[in-house]
């Protein structure tokens, strides 16, 4: 009978495990592991290489090319030994504190002159940073020494200074002007210490142009990772089949973040998340969705009684960004469909590489990946791209950070999704403190 109870009491702990975002799991796992192509110049000319999307969760820390060391004899993590997720948050916190990074507003590092990006690894414990100078080390393993034994730094030879990579970036931004080069995506905070151009597709060709223009802006190539990234707004152009629950695009009242939606004259999109504009409640959602002042409808528009209120804030432009604001004129919800409360929000600048993320749309439900990097897509600056799945109908999506291991329906909102990549399964969204700055709204938790 006692080892029956057992048996019970393990097999509830593997099921509670099998939730949350923290965490790759094993279908994640796959798309993270999966090899992708990129180009790199070397001996005067363009290579095309290739490594896991997400390699650093698929190899141990000490087989990575650029590996120097850690910063701690004690591994958070063993046979019997796992990391606290929360933990690692904090103490990731505290190094981008002491690093003194905020790209959204134009901060970068003075504390860490040789500091060139950090990314985590939650399964771990650990935190890789890319840095050069010893001393830089040493202020590093002085700030996370309250955390040894329960977080690990991984040290990583950087070639780069992130002050160099973003600067890079900026005079890249020109790039997007040259229409032969179809440039969709720049990065320079990345897990690869380098600035990443992606174009909507790589051939020699452009690869030749691209080298004539980065001599002009005085980019070093070498410097320079291209990738082929094709994003695009997740419209529905025809009736995808949901892959989860109906009750996403029937009527739900109160209305709550996950749900289709739709304004006359668009195709189905998904609401993000309730938000208060000068004291008065509405909805998020994807700017490209809406018309300003026009109606809109949950679940669709074949019933005058699905009216829920009218778009009063739409942007859509690159100065802007792709979101909107519906005022509601029917009661409104801090939860994600189909059971997550909103309890708060965290800045992009904590929003670490690295990190487990979830979504709940329209058409493609739940689904979780893995922030792979942060740049600027079709010229709006500080976008998150991810490994999570995205399809037409789930623009404007809610992605959010969901705690494993807590209780669990409790969720921190990210952002807002807007965009993706259908061939190598990328999608962006704009992260919460953007959406709240530019709607001038704040989000309703529960």
């Amino acid at each position: 009978m006692r080892w029956k109870l057992l048996s019970v009491l393990l097999l509830g702990l593997l099921v509670l495990e099998s939730f949350g975002s923290a965490g790759i799991g094993n279908s994640d796992r796959d798309k993270a592991c999966q090899l992708v192509s990129y180009w790199v110049f070397e001996n005067g000319r363009w290579i095309e290489k290739s490594e896991p999307r997400v390699w650093w969760y698929c190899q141990e820390p000490e087989k990575a090319e650029s590996f120097d060391g850690f910063a701690f004899k004690e591994m958070p993590y063993g046979l019997f030994k796992k990391p606290d997720v929360r933990i690692l948050h904090q103490a990731a916190r505290d190094l981008t504190d002491l690093v003194g990074i905020n790209e959204l507003h134009g901060k970068l590092s003075t504390n860490l002159p040789s500091y060139g990006g950090m990314f985590i690894n939650e399964e771990k414990g650990l935190i890789f940073v890319y840095v050069k100078d010893e001393k830089d080390k040493e202020k590093i393993k002085q700030a996370l020494e309250k955390y040894r034994g329960k977080v690990n730094v991984v040290y990583l030879k950087g070639r780069y200074s992130f002050d160099h990579l973003v600067k890079w970036k900026e005079k890249a931004k020109e790039l997007f002007r040259i229409r032969e080069l179809e440039v969709k995506w720049l990065s320079a905070e990345n897990s690869k210490n380098r600035l990443i151009i992606g174009l909507r597709d790589v051939s020699p060709e452009k690869l030749t142009v691209l080298s004539e223009h980065l001599s002009t802006l005085e980019i070093p190539k070498d410097a320079v990772i291209v990738e082929k990234i094709d994003l695009k707004p997740p419209n529905l152009e025809k009736d995808y089949q949901l892959t989860q629950s109906l009750s996403r695009y029937e009527p739900v009242r109160p209305l709550m973040g996950g749900i289709q939606f739709q304004v006359p004259g668009h195709n189905y999109c998904t609401l993000g998340f309730p938000a208060k504009r000068n004291g008065i409640v509405g909805m998020v959602t994807a700017g490209h969705c809406t018309e300003e002042g026009a109606p809109a409808y949950q679940p669709d528009t074949s019933d005058p009684s699905y009216y829920i209120g009218n778009v009063e804030v739409k942007l859509c432009s690159p100065s802007q960004g792709d979101m909107a604001w519906i005022r509601t004129t029917v009661d409104v919800s801090p939860k994600i469909y189909p059971y997550y409360t909103i309890k708060g929000f965290k800045a992009s600048q904590y929003q670490y590489v690295g990190s487990a993320v979830l979504k709940s749309g329209r058409t493609t439900g739940l689904t979780g990946g893995t922030i792979e990097q942060k740049g600027e897509f079709a010229g709006v600056d500080n976008q998150v791209l991810t490994t999570m799945e995205a399809t037409a109908g789930d623009s404007g999506s809610p992605t959010f950070y969901w705690w494993r291991g807590y209780v669990y329906q409790y969720v921190e909102l990210y952002g807002l999704l807007w965009a993706y990549d259908p061939q190598k399964e990328y999608s962006v969204y704009n992260p919460i403190d953007n959406v709240m700055e530019k709607l001038d709204i704040v989000p309703i938790t529960g």
